[in-house]
């Protein structure tokens, strides 16, 4: 029964010290911390589609830190995550979570434009005749406005110091 118990508490906050959900919060944040340098890097380089993926990324961990914060776990990903984080946030629902579900959507046009070719009007085109520099500066700006209420949520519940 010990054993059980000790199973237990590795979910729950205790102290200082993170449980297991937290601990998926703040790597989820850590590793969108991450694409968001990468799509900066891209950005300056003008590889404009890989800007896009990266600036994507970070919204998706992004999201996933929230989510897991809330002590729910994440195991999909793509156009159900909008739905997933609406669930998640339920009663705490803020302007300021309305406003990332709006840039999920937004990001669902570009998440495999920006990698794979695709037909358009009759026409086959790459990543690269699609994403120019407005829409990679737009897909950034966006990224890092959803880090920034990801760590403003995960600094509310003791997850980020």
């Amino acid at each position: 029964m010990r054993k059980k118990n000790k199973i237990l508490e590795l979910g729950r906050v205790r102290g200082s010290r993170l449980g297991f959900y937290e601990k998926f919060a703040k790597k989820y944040f850590e590793q969108a911390e991450k694409d968001l340098k990468r799509a900066e890097k891209s950005l300056k380089e003008r590889d404009y589609p890989d800007s896009v993926f990266h600036s994507q990324q970070c919204v998706e961990k992004s999201v996933k830190a929230i989510i897991e914060a809330k002590r729910k776990y994440v195991f999909n990903h793509g156009p159900t995550l909008g739905t997933i984080f609406s669930e998640a946030m339920g009663d705490e629902w803020k302007e300021e979570f309305e406003e990332v579900l709006d840039i999920i959507g937004w990001f669902t046009e570009y998440y495999t434009r920006s990698r794979y070719p695709f037909l358009l009007k009759g026409e086959v085109i790459s990543p690269e005749e699609f994403i120019d520099r407005e829409i990679a500066e737009d897909a950034y700006r966006k990224a890092s406005k959803v880090l920034k209420i990801a760590e403003e949520y995960l600094r509310s519940r003791g997850i980020l110091q």
